[in-house]
């Protein structure tokens, strides 16, 4: 189920009118850009930037495309979010990936709606946003128990919940999407590095020129872009640029094969603590949206995603949340797993733009465990800033620079867990819901 296609010759925005597409033939600009991290926000940028013509473009990764936290995403996709920024940019996300399942070989965009389950007190708290959301073209509607368990029969709910559904929201394959974006920056003219990995920042006269290579080479450009989020803070820090922001091991767990198609939509969970989505495999992938996660020290420049494991209580605590909630869980099994890192700032919203104290550096970074939902937009941001040197809505709310004050080291030395930051954060934002632990 679809909300809707776009004419391939435009691009909704966000704001409800269309926009014309950068064309596809754009003259090519003397602008030399260096990515830091082949996920998809480093393809993402990659992407947006050759459309706009700059050249030559280089994606730098330590490992392969991919490899880091991207391929083990849950990929759930809402645009009811916080601000109005925030839900703008969402939305423009949306844009992008309707777009992409156009355009992308191999790829489907999965728009079967993004549900949130709420109970009585958490919806009362959520629908504060609504008027927000309407104003930012957000397609939503209020679903009680009886027409959520109508229109998705695997779903149960009780009596006291309901269910807010997002129109235009859905998941992505990462398997499928990464290597599809991955070919297409490369018909564009990208060249993607592999197994190249950076030593720190090429830093001259208060500028950043570019990158330093672990084997000494530097790879000079214009504008460097830094994508690699959970090593992000590695490579500020040597330039004295540290952010707030903490690192947390998150996993999700995949089923086996249902001998149908489960018949439900993406769905954030908030009264269990949990997120789930069919797969195009007729599977669950199932996610701890609460129970604790643990915090990650920065890891160094030699530290693999793979060598993570699985906290051994969430999968008991996944069962146990589902019980009652799906039925076709009783008795199913766990076939894998996909654990990765996912970093917070402080105030819970990405760092997107350019870094004033190092000139030369853009940041894409820290999306909050919403990577697939933030990606696309910020691979635009980053090419509007870095071509333009404006962006196409007004995108402050996401500049690195909005920390500056902030004694970030103090602050980094503090043992913070993220339970700890969660309820900040809910004490200081209107319609923020808290997650059942």
């Amino acid at each position: 189920m679809r909300y809707g296609k776009f004419s391939s010759k435009t691009l909704r925005s966000s704001e409800g009118h269309c926009s014309p597409v950068i064309s596809r033939h754009h003259p090519t600009m003397a602008i030399s850009v260096v990515i830091a991290g082949a996920g998809i926000a480093g393809l993402s940028a990659a992407f947006h930037l050759a459309e706009r013509g700059a050249r030559p473009i280089v994606v730098l990764d330590k490992g392969k495309v991919g490899s880091g936290s991207s391929s083990r995403a849950g990929a759930i996709n809402t645009m009811l979010m916080e601000t109005e920024a925030t839900t703008r940019a969402r939305g423009i996300s949306f844009d992008i990936f309707e777009r992409f399942d156009r355009i992308l070989d191999d790829y489907q965009f999965h728009q079967v709606g993004c549900l949130a389950i709420y109970n009585d007190e958490q919806y009362e708290t959520a629908s504060q946003l609504h008027p927000m959301h309407h104003r930012m073209s957000a397609k939503i509607e209020v679903l009680n128990r009886r027409k959520v368990e109508d229109r998705f029969p695997d779903l149960q709910l009780q009596n006291n919940e309901c269910g807010v559904l997002d129109l235009r929201g859905g998941y992505s394959e990462p398997e499928r999407y990464i290597p599809a974006l991955a070919a297409e920056t490369r018909r564009l003219g990208v060249e993607i590095r592999e197994d190249t990995a950076i030593e720190r920042l090429l830093v001259r006269n208060g500028r950043v020129q570019g990158v330093v290579l672990n084997d000494g080479q530097e790879l000079t450009a214009d504008a460097t872009v830094c994508t690699v989020n959970a090593w992000a803070n590695g490579l500020l820090a040597e330039a004295g640029q540290s952010l707030p922001v903490r690192n947390f091991v998150i996993e999700r767990h995949v089923t086996q094969p249902f001998a149908r198609e489960p018949r439900l939509p993406a769905v954030n969970d908030d009264v269990r603590g949990i997120y789930y989505r069919p797969t195009e495999d007729r599977r669950l992938l199932i996610g701890d949206g609460a129970h604790g996660f643990a915090q990650a020290s920065m890891p160094d420049r030699d530290f693999e995603m793979q060598t993570l494991e699985p906290n051994p209580a969430c999968k008991p605590f996944l069962k146990k949340a589902l019980r009652g909630r799906l039925p076709m869980m009783d008795g199913a099994e766990f076939d894998h797993h996909r654990v990765g890192l996912v970093s917070y700032p402080i105030d819970f919203k990405p760092n997107i733009g350019p870094v004033a104290a190092l000139p030369g550096l853009y940041l894409g970074t820290h999306f909050c465990s919403g990577g697939f939902g933030y990606h696309p937009v910020a691979g635009l941001l980053l090419a509007q800033h870095i071509v333009n040197g404006k962006t196409g809505f007004d995108a402050s709310e996401f500049s690195p620079d909005r920390f500056n004050g902030m004694d970030t080291l103090e602050y980094l030395k503090q043992e913070v867990p993220y339970s700890d930051m969660v309820e900040a954060h809910a004490a200081n934002t209107v319609g923020f819901v808290r997650k059942r632990h």
